[in-house]
């Protein structure tokens, strides 16, 4: 057998790219009407300050941080109702059941989790977003038989 130069992949070995100078074409947005109330409104501000200052929020963006501060306030409001109410309610036939506000609850962190997501708002999309790598960068990242290449 010879000794030949191992195969490389194309573009393997290559770093990532730090954070490219991305400037959003915003430089700040109102918060919109559709928001249902002053909790989604300082959600709405403080949100769109970090995307717009990140470069990572334009326009058509925000139907999705609509329903990000919209669902972080929701949230809140089924969080509320819990306190009153209590985790359960009693039915008709005496029994109890989970309290309806707890699956509201549930559901809103879904929806803050699926949209913040799209929007980086979330620290291993963020990472992705901003070019982080995994800390490894020092060539010593354990022993994968694929580093050499």
């Amino acid at each position: 057998m010879t000794n030949s130069a191992p195969v490389r992949a194309s573009g393997g070995g290559r770093k990532r790219k730090t954070q490219t100078e991305h400037k959003s074409s915003l430089t700040r947005i109102a918060p919109p009407d559709e928001l249902i109330d002053d909790i989604a409104v300082r959600v709405w501000k403080t949100q769109s300050k970090i995307l717009i200052e990140r470069g990572t929020f334009e326009v058509e963006d925000a139907p999705l941080l609509i329903a990000y501060c919209n669902s972080f306030a929701y949230m809140l409001q089924a969080d509320e109702r819990i306190g009153v109410q209590g985790m359960v309610v009693d039915t008709a036939d005496g029994s109890i059941k989970k309290s309806p506000y707890v699956n509201v609850r549930n559901d809103c962190i879904a929806q803050l989790t699926r949209t913040g997501s799209l929007l980086g708002l979330d620290p291993l999309t963020r990472i992705r977003m901003l070019g982080g790598g995994s800390g490894n960068d020092d060539g010593n990242s354990g022993g994968n038989e694929f580093d050499e290449f």
